[in-house]
């Protein structure tokens, strides 16, 4: 295929998406991100305290905020991402304390579900009735597997943002650490 006709053809196949198309569903989708804050900027205390724990000293001042030298820009994007970092695990920890009441929801109408297939049993039904119950049920069913699935989609996200996090924080550490020593070899020579 030439490269115009693969440009059209990904035109067309871009105008068949499925996201959102209304003012309201792309309201709702923008909102997706922060829903659980790992992907947010960190929270500017939090970035205080790593610093002063980087810079080992107690109280930041608002030029400290705003190095001038490598080593203190190396110190804040470290504070930065140590903060983002424990933003991440945090909200893998608040996910993780869920699940035990979503998993027994999920239970409650799997076991609901087969309940309704027994009663279905003992009812005096037509044939077309049957097979129409049943796939009332079996839809119940394949609803409550998408559900479990979607959860269970949303943890990976976490469990990716969670391990960028922490690439992003080696980086900064091995950035760091080498600015450290390039400033000791500098007061050494």
């Amino acid at each position: 295929m030439t490269s115009d006709a693969i440009r059209e053809r990904n035109r067309a196949n871009a105008m068949k998406s499925t996201g959102p198309r209304t003012a309201a569903g792309k309201a709702i989708v923008a909102g997706n991100a922060r829903r659980h804050g790992a992907t947010s900027r960190p929270d500017p205390s939090a970035v205080d305290t790593w610093l002063g724990i980087i810079l080992d000293k107690p109280d930041i001042s608002p030029a400290e905020l705003l190095p001038g030298d490598e080593r203190g820009f190396r110190a804040l994007v470290l504070a930065e991402a140590e903060a983002r970092l424990a933003r991440c695990e945090q909200a893998l920890i608040d996910f993780e304390g869920e699940p035990l009441t979503v998993d027994a929801h999920f239970q409650e109408r799997l076991k609901t579900a087969e309940e309704f297939r027994q009663y279905m049993k003992s009812l005096d039904m037509t044939s077309m009735e049957r097979k129409f119950a049943q796939f009332a049920l079996r839809n119940v069913e394949l609803n409550i597997a998408a559900e479990i699935s979607a959860h269970q989609g949303h943890h990976r996200l976490l469990g990716r943002y969670l391990s960028e996090a922490r690439a992003a924080r080696r980086r900064a550490f091995a950035a760091w650490h080498a600015s450290m020593i390039e400033n000791e070899e500098r007061q050494v020579a």
